[in-house]
C-alpha cells in the first residue's frame, strides 16, 4: 500500500515576485515583502507550489514537492541546502535536517515535510 502524503499538515502563502520563480524551488522572503529564489547555502522561507503573473504560492509548513540538483538525497532524514536558482541539495555539513518522504530520480524531484 502507498502512502500519499500531498496536502499533510500544509499552509500555503501567496507573496509577490519581482522576477519569475519556478514551481518546486526554494525561495526566500525579501525585506519588500517580495520573494526571490533563496542565495546558495541561506535559509528559505518555503517552497514554490505555483506562480503566475508575479505572484507565487509558497508552502511554509507542512509537505512540499522539490526539485534538487546533483547528489540523490537519501529517504529519511537527510540534510538539505539551498543550491543553484532554488534547488535543494544535500549538505551534510551545513544543511538542516528535513524529512524526506521519497526520491524521483527521472525527474530530479523530491517530497519533504517542512
Amino acid at each position: 500500500m502507498n502512502t500519499y502524503f500531498n496536502g499533510f499538515d500544509s499552509q500555503e502563502v501567496t507573496f509577490k515576485t519581482q522576477s519569475t520563480v519556478q514551481p518546486k524551488r526554494a525561495v526566500a522572503l525579501q525585506n519588500t515583502g517580495d520573494i526571490y529564489y533563496a542565495e546558495s547555502g541561506g535559509a528559505f522561507t518555503g517552497i514554490v507550489s505555483a506562480y503566475r503573473n508575479g505572484i507565487a504560492s509558497v508552502v511554509i509548513r507542512g509537505y512540499a514537492e522539490v526539485s534538487f540538483k546533483s547528489t540523490i538525497p537519501n529517504v529519511g532524514i537527510c540534510k538539505l541546502s539551498v543550491g543553484n536558482t532554488g534547488n535543494l541539495e544535500v549538505d551534510e555539513e551545513n544543511g538542516k535536517p528535513y524529512t524526506v518522504l521519497s526520491v524521483d530520480i527521472a525527474t530530479k524531484t523530491m517530497e519533504i515535510i517542512l
